[in-house]
């Protein structure tokens, strides 16, 4: 008798069965939420498309753009919807931005208190 034609044994795969491909990329966000893409058609092609010419983000933010414009004169639930996101999306971009900038100016006025002469230098540099 075969031990592999047991049914009981077929859930068991012996070693070396089945996909031996293993994703080794490193992990570089412990603490922070982790987004899993699971791509529908070719994959390198997909993340040479998200990585060189438009983020997702970018992709939507193009397609809202477009559908909001094309709509402009109409009304509905979903058209009242997709203006409610984009403007959402936009108070956030505006927060980090905010954000963004009170870090900078935290980081210049640490700058011009510890080393004024390299304060000046960048702010002449950015002039």
């Amino acid at each position: 008798m075969n031990l592999w034609m047991n049914p009981w044994l077929g859930m068991f795969k012996p070693p070396v069965s089945g996909d031996l491909t293993q994703d080794i990329s490193p992990v570089t966000s412990w603490w922070s939420p982790q987004v899993e893409v699971n791509f529908a058609g070719n994959r390198p092609i997909e993340t040479a498309v998200v990585r060189d010419v438009a983020s997702y983000g970018k992709q939507l933010g193009v397609i809202t753009d477009v559908l909001l414009e094309l709509t402009k004169h109409q009304t509905s639930e979903s058209i009242d919807q997709l203006q409610k996101i984009a403007e959402d999306i936009e108070q956030v971009k505006r927060q980090h931005l905010s954000a963004n900038i009170n870090s900078l100016k935290s980081s210049l006025m640490t700058l011009k208190a510890v080393d004024p002469d390299k304060f000046n230098q960048l702010i002449k540099e950015v002039s």
